[in-house]
Formats: structure tokens, C-alpha cells, sequence
């Protein structure tokens, strides 16, 4: 053999390598049931909303249609008040009678901007008190969610002169989480508001990491040290881009899954328990688009709207409620000033537009649905119990769903690159009818493609653009009964938030860990300059780990600091009762924000 042709055999081999290590392995076995601690059923109520309280025909349909519900509003108490004494912290009480039964409540979350709720020095027990008031008496219909101001922390500038005074911000964000404080106490006394959750602090911007998370001891670990006893969870928004104000984020992926994984974190260290999470706002903030409505830059949210989904999905035992940052028809944003064009979060715009003489009250017909709608069209049939499904990838997440003859698998992209993914479906069950596969690409300024696709056989293969989510349903001829169970549970340790320094050992206890058969992985949370390395040495109960190069989503480059959390895999026989942890930098600065064993066992 001449050298130039062993040359083109060993290039030809590299290349065949290189090519299969790229692929992603997914295994999927609908005959295990998979539990998130004891909750196995997808509640659709906790994910498939929609940010809107309204009631019209078009709404109706939607909710019938897609399986959707309500929602979020800002109408409530404190804004009744402002429009009725024209003025912030004067309330009209009328009615101190007690109702000792709990009224109902309808799915909905009410808010409120901080002007209509807030002012320097107000008395918050009043208000609390007019809160109870309100919906114990002057409201017919009560929502299962109080959140008393939304994203309070990026206005309280608004409340003092002066300009950018730190004394003053902090003194302020103090008297805001007092008063989400005074509304969880009263609301949790009186016995007619037994079944409405009060929820905060709405945070717009949780980049926990700045400034060496002086960001987090100075919101969200205020507000949970003020409020949080108070509160029945813990409301974020998460979004790629850039919300209010800050840096741009990527959210999806390594970042989200460290933001909530230090409040889990922080709130067992407080309460010896994890409080749940209410995501009442995420998605994405577009930019780089005309001001007119385009398909394309109104499905750019949709991308993260499904990322984050995929993430929120894995702590259903420990999620209240999420609503994706998708509104109804919000005609207010309809009027002169703004073009007549639809405010950019809509799932509905109007064809028809005709000018009255009030520039603000143009009438309105023939609404058609934006391309935001590919959400709902992509998730609307998905339901049933969770099955066990694994990927080699953490770029490629992953949920799978089994209702009698129905398996639902989704799988999306959270890599910049095309993906190449071999789908493998556990042999034992019973023969398919056919497959329905529904994807959505969505493109950075190209119409979006929605597509379904059918078949008699099942994929093997499938590849996938950046970003793209699909969602194959599996018709079988005979209904899948589950033969063995898997149990996912979340050990917390005591420390968080712990200094880096090179080559000091930094140690994690567990206490009451599950040890059996199954998955186990360690959840790092890390905040660091994106010099500084990412790969420590790992001991598991003296045995040395090893910690992966790659984390879901990509590198954070474009961000001040890298703050996310890097999944380690190890063998579960590592575990016992008691396990330690032991990590170890080569180089100084930042923090370990959270270290989580999460095991996935046979049950």
C-alpha cells in the first residue's frame, strides 16, 4: 500500500469516528414509569397556559382546542384601589364581616405593576389587609394566584430622587418584599382565601453570578429571608435576551437549571424542604426586527419558550405554576402611536383595522392567530404518565409520555449545530401502528416551518437543526402496560455558595441519599470568569469521578461570567446513605453556586 493511499484509508476512518461520536443516542422505554419524587402524571395545568385572563369566543376555542388555560393578569386589588381613591396606599374597606368557607378559585395569576401598588414608607399591613378585603368581598370570581407586584426590583429606582443611591435601592427592595410579606401573612389567616397561592417576587432579572452573586444575597436571598416563609413559592422570569434591563442572556439550558437550582439549594438549607417555583413570566426578548409583525420575529420566543419548557418539565413535583411570555390580543397596544401593530407577544392580530376618530379605539375584526400558535399546535395532544428516556447529549433534551396506546416522545435542540440523534425504542413493546411526527425549525429570519409527517414505522434516525423541537406520537395496537418504575429524587446538602480557592478541596455532605440500581448525577452549579476552568476534580465518596467537557446549551461566552450547571454523571454504586463530595479547582475566584445529587433509581 503506497503512502498516499493509507493516508486516504486512515483520513476516511478518522472521519467515520468522528462522525459517530457526533451522534446522540436516545433510549426510550415505555414500559417503565417514571416519577419526578411521587408525581408521574403530566399535569398540562402547571405548563400549557397562556398569558391571558380574557374571556371571548376566540379565547374559548383556544383553551377547547389546544388544551390550553388560563393565565395571568394585572388586575387586582391594588390596582381596584389606585382607580377608586387616586391614589397609591389608600384603600376603600367597606367590609370587616369574617367568611369562615374557602371560596374557589379559577386558574389565573393576578399582578399588578409596582406604580399601582407600591409607594415609599406605605403601611404594608394595610395593605395586606385592604388585599383580604378585596377578594373576600368585592370580586366574584378569585384567582389561584396573588402575585402583589410584578418585577418590583427593576423599578424601585422609580421611588426615590437622587438618582442611582444603593442605600436607597436597598431600602426600597427591603420595603417591597415586606410587602409581599403582609400579603402571604394575611392571606394564610384568613380561612376564605385557603385555596389562593401568594407567590413572589416576580424577579425580571435573576442573574444571580454578578458581581460575585452580591446580586443574589441582595434580591433573590433578601427576598426569601424577608418573605419567603410567607410565600407558597418562588416566582422567576426567564428569558433569553434581554428583559427590563442587564446583560443578554441565553437563559435555556445550564444557566436556567443553575438559577433555580440555588434557590432549591437555599431554600432546603432554610426550611429543611424545597418551596416551588412560579414561573409566571418566560420566553425571549427579540431584537434586530422591524417595528411591522412578521412570522418570523414572532416565532423567535417560541425557541426558548421550548427549552425552558423541557427544563421546567423535570421539576414538576416541585412547580406550581409557568406561563409562557405569550399574550392574548392585548388591543390597548393597537392605537396611533404605535402604527396600529400588534404588541410583540400576541397570538392573535387583527386582519381588519378601521381609524375611528380616537387615534387609542380603532375597531378590530377578523382576528387570525400569529405564528405563535406552532407552541400550542406542536404540545397540544401530548398527556399521560412519564416513561424512562435517556440521551447521551445534554445538548438534546428530552421528555416521554405514555397514555394507553400513546407514547409521546419530544426531543429539541439547544445546540447552534445540526444534530444527528439515533432513537431507540425498547423491543419488548407490542407492535406500532404508525407514527405521527411534529416538528417546528424555526429560523433567525425566514418564515418558521411547522410540519407533520406520518409513517407505519418508527425512526431509527432523525436529525435535527439548531433549535429545532419535534415531538413524535407512537400509535400502538394494543395498550402499553408499565412493567418496572423509576423514581427521580433530588438530594440536597447544607452548604452552598461556597468560595472557590485553587487546589483547596471544597466538601459537600448528603444526608438520607437513595442508593439502589439506576442513574445518578451530580448538578454543579459554578459562577466564574470564563478563564477559569470549568472541570475539577470530583471525589464521590473517595472515588474519583469524571466531569464531562460539554453541559446543555452552549459556552456563555457571550455573557460577563459563566454561571451554570455542568452534569456529572456516575455509577450509583458510589452512593451511600451518607455520601460526601468532594470538588477541587486548579485556580482561584468564584463559587460553587449549588451541588445537587440527583438520583434516578429503580423502584
Amino acid at each position: 500500500m503506497n503512502p498516499i493511499t493509507f493516508l486516504r484509508i486512515l483520513f476516511i476512518l478518522v472521519f467515520i469516528t468522528s462522525a459517530k461520536a457526533q451522534v446522540t443516542n436516545v433510549y426510550v422505554n415505555p414500559t417503565c414509569q417514571k416519577f419526578l419524587g411521587n408525581v408521574s402524571d403530566l399535569n398540562r395545568a402547571i405548563y400549557f397556559n397562556i398569558h391571558n385572563s380574557t374571556n371571548d369566543a376566540d379565547m374559548d376555542s383556544l383553551m377547547k382546542q389546544y388544551n390550553v388555560n388560563k393565565g395571568r393578569m394585572f388586575w387586582g386589588p391594588f390596582a381596584d384601589a389606585k382607580s377608586k381613591t387616586k391614589q397609591v396606599g389608600k384603600y376603600p374597606f367597606s367590609n370587616n364581616r369574617k367568611v369562615k368557607t374557602a371560596y374557589k378559585v379559577t386558574q389565573n395569576i393576578a399582578t399588578a405593576h409596582p406604580r399601582d401598588a407600591f409607594v415609599s414608607g406605605m403601611d404594608t399591613k394595610k395593605a395586606a389587609k385592604w388585599a383580604v378585603e378585596y377578594y373576600t368581598h368585592h370580586v366574584n370570581e378569585r384567582p389561584a394566584f396573588f402575585e402583589p407586584m410584578n418585577e418590583p426590583f427593576v423599578h424601585a429606582k422609580d421611588f426615590h430622587d437622587g438618582g442611582w443611591d444603593p442605600v436607597k435601592q436597598a431600602k426600597t427592595k427591603k420595603q417591597m418584599a415586606e410587602l409581599f410579606a403582609e400579603c402571604g401573612k394575611a392571606f394564610h389567616k384568613a380561612p376564605a382565601l385557603a385555596n389562593i397561592k401568594v407567590v413572589g417576587y416576580s424577579s425580571a432579572w435573576p442573574s444571580m453570578e454578578l458581581k460575585n452573586f452580591e446580586h443574589w444575597n441582595n434580591n433573590m436571598k433578601m427576598f426569601m429571608d424577608t418573605a419567603g416563609e410567607h410565600m407558597d413559592a418562588f416566582a422567576t422570569h426567564l428569558y433569553d435576551g434581554i428583559n427590563v434591563e442587564g446583560q443578554d442572556n441565553i437563559r435555556s439550558g445550564s444557566n436556567t437549571e443553575a438559577i433555580l437550582d440555588l434557590i432549591e439549594a437555599y431554600s432546603f438549607i432554610k426550611w429543611n424542604k424545597i418551596k416551588p417555583h412560579a414561573i409566571t413570566e418566560y420566553g425571549a426578548i427579540e431584537k434586530g426586527y422591524a417595528p411591522e409583525y412578521s412570522d418570523a420575529k414572532s416565532i423567535q420566543t417560541v425557541r426558548s419558550i421550548n427549552h425552558i419548557l423541557f427544563s421546567l418539565l423535570d421539576r414538576e413535583d416541585r412547580m406550581l405554576i409557568s406561563i409562557p411570555f405569550i399574550t392574548g390580543k392585548a388591543t390597548w397596544h393597537i392605537n396611533e402611536k404605535n402604527n396600529y401593530q400588534p404588541y410583540q407577544a400576541v397570538l392573535w392580530r387583527p386582519l381588519s383595522i378601521k381609524k375611528t376618530s380616537d387615534p387609542n379605539k380603532p375597531l378590530l375584526s377578523d382576528w387570525k392567530f400569529t405564528s405563535r400558535i406552532h407552541f400550542y399546535d406542536l404540545w397540544k395532544d401530548v398527556k399521560g404518565k412519564r416513561v424512562d428516556i435517556h440521551s447521551s447529549n445534554p445538548d438534546i433534551q428530552t421528555q416521554a409520555f405514555l397514555h394507553e396506546k400513546m407514547l409521546y416522545v419530544a426531543l429539541s435542540n439547544l445546540d447552534e449545530k445540526e444534530q444527528s440523534i439515533e432513537l431507540q425504542l425498547d423491543s419488548t413493546v407490542s407492535k406500532i401502528k404508525k407514527v405521527t411526527t411534529k416538528g417546528l425549525k424555526i429560523f433567525d429570519h425566514d418564515e418558521p416551518v411547522f410540519y407533520t409527517e406520518k409513517s407505519k414505522e418508527a425512526p431509527n434516525n432523525i436529525t435535527l437543526l439548531p433549535h429545532e423541537t419535534v415531538i413524535l406520537a407512537y400509535e400502538f395496537e394494543s395498550k402499553i402496560n408499565f412493567t418496572s418504575k423509576k423514581k427521580v429524587i433530588n438530594t440536597y446538602s447544607k452548604t452552598y455558595l461556597e468560595e472557590i480557592k485553587a487546589n483547596t478541596p471544597i466538601d459537600f455532605t448528603f444526608s438520607n441519599t437513595p442508593v439502589g440500581k439506576g442513574q445518578a448525577t451530580l448538578k454543579m452549579g459554578i459562577g466564574r470568569k470564563h478563564d477559569k476552568s470549568k472541570k475539577p476534580t470530583v471525589y464521590i465518596n473517595d472515588t474519583k469521578v469524571k466531569v464531562p467537557d460539554n453541559w446543555k446549551g452552549y459556552d456563555q461566552a457571550s455573557r460577563d461570567d459563566f454561571f451554570g450547571v455542568i452534569e456529572i454523571p456516575f455509577a450509583t454504586s458510589l452512593l451511600k446513605k451518607e455520601t460526601k463530595v468532594s470538588i477541587t479547582f486548579p485556580d482561584e475566584t468564584g463559587k460553587i453556586s449549588s451541588v445537587i445529587i440527583q438520583t434516578a433509581l429503580n423502584d
